[in-house]
């Protein structure tokens, strides 16, 4: 039953196409007929039984009575895009087989004469048309009344407005649709299609110069320019034999053809991709070393960097802004099943056709199409015709899904660590777990094992990484770093967490890194917290210890510390609590107070703000008095004044208040809004001696727009400045009327005291002026591509500047980026910063970067390299010196071939790169619009 529903499909789809309606509106003769009719064709039908269905033939000719024909007729509304005969052959009464042949679509109605001119039929003429009018009675079967023929006419009649998706209705549903300048059909047996030939199943596409198909053997046999269409590829090759509800076949001297579609990777299966389990871990991964990764070893790519890289997997696609093509061929394709090939002696590349730079070269590859994964078997990366990377047996996902496996070695060379090479392993445990093993070679030092170890759940999420050097052969002894976090949400508001990291010795980022952020860091925490949100309270509760790697830094550890801040409005009235309790301790290897030479005061404080608000707003403005009382308590150990316990009590005031105007006015025909904000805040708090009280947490504020209008100029809970004072900024902005882009803003701002400070920290004098430094501040967004940030603080009473910071970023383009900057702080800081990524031409990109300090006269931070974009290849160089805050300066030098985006050989100095130069982007993803060419 299955397979006569199949052939009639066959024989009734064979004329149509499937990308465009084929409906036949309006038909009005007898003899042109639908898809939808020919669908309802069965084998050994009586002749009678098909005048039922498809109507009187076009000629009816008694000397040729077991040949009928018909039209078919494709139209695109009222106008005809193509027409067939269609040819029905009977043998002892029964329908056999059924062809096809393209006539002109141009021409009047078909008849005998323009129909079948090729079969010598003759012209119709007015006796021939009276005729076939008689011809259904004359073909009647005995056993069918004229009412029951009527009836039938009448539901074939409803049929014969197609609907646009006969033939696409059948593919989806498994059938097969075959077309061709000339179709034969023998009924049960084969069939034929000549010229332009084409069949359809599901999603594949199979087209030729001829197809023959074996309908009882189930075998097609295409012949001439054959080409098969899946999905996003093409495979081509002079001939194919294939069962096609088996999908077994073979095709020889094959080539083949792949464009990445344009949805992301992350788009794919409901599997996590790497990419995707890496974001969603991303709150733990900020926590790590560098502020951004997991540790960063000398190579300068963390061990994370594996499994959520593509790039590392010499067979993963990567999907990029610039449009890839890859294309391949092997001696013999082998169908091995639906989704299933294996290809034989094979090539792949992303190499445009004549540009055979580099190719993956295998003896053997298998994919599966359905789990988006495959394996190589004695794979080799061959470029410019030298060998690169050989493995006897590979598997690869091609999607950016995980898979286990070996990934590429990256190589690298360090002065402290010498030249080094890291061979990773990708474990994919569970669609949320994963681990990443890896061996480390150093030449100067030895063997370092490294291992990643990640897991997501709806409800809680870690990550820990451990790097072992058993023994150093420069310094013989064993280091190591351990990191590990996690964070659970327990439901109704509640988590919790921990965070726990620790190296063995103080030199170890110095020496094992090349990133500043790392080789700078001195302080590891060690802590724990437990959380609960809701719309009006927030607690957090922390215990928080640290390994510190410079002998006179070592910070207060909080065992715990608990927060509660409260926040509801009653009406117009804002209510707010904010509550801590503070256990402050010391390491006992922290060093003596450097001025008593006594242990360093440790205790417990409390901490109680209340405070209310009522908010006033309207359009052009806005009042906001308030009122709060702040206390705090302190019971202490080791205090140098022999007091055990402190009370402080404070009430806070203050008013904020603000207006907005705005005009409309036009530069050169260019309609623009301008903003006037000014804005007054005034804060009262009495004078309390909080001279003997010790400083935990407490330092002075940065003067900024955003300290300017705060109450307490100090942060931390240790001091509170007495205030009689009023802060006044003024702001204009400057926004384009047609996009709402705001081009430029420009704020002035100054404090002014009406009482003469006495609250201070221990050894900074009181200010004696009676108004803060002036700051100033501009941003610009102008037409010419360049970004401008400007801040200046300014101090009236010496005339002399206290902090500036400008920078600037031209970026017309992805791959032209120039970033300048220079940044002053009196006493502390005085550096300029320039970076850029610039086309030299050909191909060729400058990247670098300088980092200097006029104070101290030395470099910081420099890097300068090349990078080189063949299209399908990228090649970059490059070379960092770090200064580190342990240590003497650590050179690194980076080399990396990346093929595609499917291999990656050497270092990858991308995320050094990317870190040290705002904007930068890899020469691999410019887009093709930017994109230099290559070649002469």
């Amino acid at each position: 039953m299955l397979k006569n529903r199949l052939i009639v499909s066959l024989a009734a789809i064979m004329m149509a196409h499937s990308s465009i309606s084929h409906a036949a509106e309006n038909v009005t003769q007898n003899y042109v007929v639908t898809s939808k009719m020919l669908l309802q064709l069965r084998p050994d039908m009586t002749k009678s039984q098909v005048q039922a269905i498809l109507g009187v033939p076009l000629i009816p000719d008694s000397s040729n009575s077991n040949r009928w024909n018909y039209v078919y007729q494709r139209r695109e509304g009222s106008e005809i895009k193509e027409q067939r005969l269609v040819i029905l052959v009977f043998e002892d009464e029964q329908l056999k087989s059924v062809r096809g042949n393209i006539i002109p679509a141009n021409s009047d109605t078909p008849n005998a004469n323009t129909a079948e001119a090729s079969t010598g039929s003759r012209t119709v003429t007015p006796a021939q048309k009276a005729e076939s009018k008689d011809f259904a009675a004359k073909h009647q079967s005995p056993e069918k009344t004229s009412a029951k023929l009527a009836a039938a006419r009448q539901v074939s009649a409803t049929k014969r407005n197609d609907t646009p998706a006969d033939e696409a209705s059948m593919i989806a549903e498994g059938g097969i649709v075959i077309d061709g300048e000339k179709l034969e059909l023998q009924l049960d047996r084969s069939m034929r299609a000549i010229g332009n030939a084409s069949i359809h199943q599901d999603k594949q596409d199979i087209f030729a110069d001829s197809l023959a198909y074996d309908i009882l053997n189930d075998e097609l046999h295409a012949v001439g320019n054959v080409r098969i269409e899946v999905d996003n590829a093409k495979i081509t090759g002079p001939e194919l034999r294939m069962q096609l509800s088996e999908s077994i076949g073979e095709m020889r001297n094959a080539s083949i053809s792949m464009t990445p579609p344009v949805t992301s990777a992350l788009q794919k299966r409901n599997t996590v991709s790497s990419e995707t389990f890496a974001r969603r871990l991303g709150d733990l991964q900020s926590q790590q070393i560098g502020s951004d990764d997991s540790y960063t070893s000398a190579t300068g790519l963390p061990v994370s960097d594996y499994s959520t890289n593509a790039y590392n997997n010499p067979l993963t696609l990567n999907t990029a802004a610039r449009s890839t093509k890859a294309r391949g061929d092997a001696e013999s394709i082998l169908f091995e099943g639906e989704d299933k090939k294996r290809l034989l002696k094979a090539r792949y590349t992303t190499c445009e056709a004549g540009v055979d730079d580099w190719y993956i070269k295998a003896s053997e590859i298998s994919l599966n199409d359905y789990t988006d994964s495959g394996s190589a078997k004695n794979a080799r990366i061959e470029f410019k015709g030298v060998p690169l990377l050989y493995t006897p047996w590979i598997s690869f996902s091609f999607n950016d899904q995980r898979k286990s496996g070996f990934l590429s070695p990256t190589i690298g060379s360090t002065s402290r660590s010498g030249f080094e090479a890291l061979v990773p392993y990708y474990w994919n445990i569970a669609p949320n777990m994963d681990a990443t093993l890896a061996t480390r070679a150093l030449s100067k030092r030895g063997v370092q094992l490294q291992g990643e170890f990640r897991y997501l759940e709806d409800n809680f999420s870690g990550i820990s990484n451990l790097e072992y050097l058993p023994t150093d052969s420069l310094s013989n002894e064993t280091r190591y770093y351990a990191n590990m976090k996690h964070q659970h949400k327990f439901g109704n508001g509640w988590s919790a967490g921990y965070s726990l990291e620790k190296v063995s010795d103080d030199q170890y980022f110095s020496e094992m890194s090349t990133r500043i952020v790392t080789t700078s860091r001195i302080n590891l925490p060690q802590q724990f917290n437990l959380d609960y949100v809701d719309e009006t309270w927030r607690f957090n509760a922390i215990a928080q210890k640290f390994q510190t790697l410079k002998q006179d830094a070592y910070p207060y550890e909080r065992l715990p510390q608990m927060t509660l801040i409260g926040n509801k409005y009653y009406d117009n009235v804002n209510a707010n609590l904010y509550s801590q309790l503070s256990v402050f301790d010391i390491n006992k290897n922290a060093p003596l107070n450097s001025i008593t030479g006594q242990p360093r005061v440790t205790g417990v404080r409390s901490t109680l703000y209340p405070s209310i608000s009522i908010p006033m707003n309207r359009t052009y403005g806005y009042v906001t008095p308030k009122l709060g009382i702040h206390h705090t308590s302190y019971s202490l150990n080791d205090d140098p004044n022999d007091q055990s316990s402190y009370q402080r009590t404070l009430p806070i005031f203050s008013l904020d208040s603000g207006l907005y105007f705005d005009r409309d006015f036009k530069i050169a025909s260019r309609g623009y809004s301008q903003t006037l904000e000014p804005r007054l805040f005034y804060v009262y708090i009495p004078e309390r001696d909080q001279s003997n009280i010790p400083v935990f947490d407490s330092s002075l504020a940065d003067l900024n727009f955003s300290s300017l209008f705060s109450e307490n100029q100090f942060v931390g809970n240790d001091r509170i400045n007495n205030a009689n004072q009023v802060s006044f900024a003024l702001t204009t902005r400057f926004i384009e009327s047609s996009t709402g882009t705001q081009r430029l803003s420009a704020s002035i701002g100054q404090r002014y005291y009406f009482a003469d400070q006495k609250v201070t920290l221990p050894g900074v004098e009181a200010r004696k002026n009676n108004s803060s430094d002036i700051i100033a501040g501009i941003s610009g967004q102008l037409k010419n591509s360049w970004i401008i940030d400007a801040f200046w603080q300014y101090n009236t009473d010496n005339s002399n500047s206290v902090r500036s910071t400008i920078s600037g970023r031209y970026n017309p383009e992805p791959g032209k980026v120039l970033n300048l900057s220079y940044s002053y702080r009196q006493d502390s800081i005085d550096q300029s910063d320039i970076s850029a990524q610039w086309p030299l031409g050909k191909g060729w990109y400058g990247i670098g970067r300088a980092n200097y300090s006029f104070r101290e006269s030395r470099i910081i931070e420099t890097i300068g390299g090349l990078e080189y974009d063949a299209g399908c290849w990228q090649a970059r160089t490059v070379i960092q010196r770090v200064s580190t805050a342990t240590a003497e300066a650590n050179y690194a030098l980076f080399f990396q071939l990346e093929l595609g985006g499917l291999a990656s050989i050497g270092a990858n100095p991308l995320k050094v790169i990317q870190r040290n130069i705002p904007g930068y982007v890899s020469a691999g993803l410019i887009p093709d619009t930017y994109q230099q060419p290559y070649y002469e």
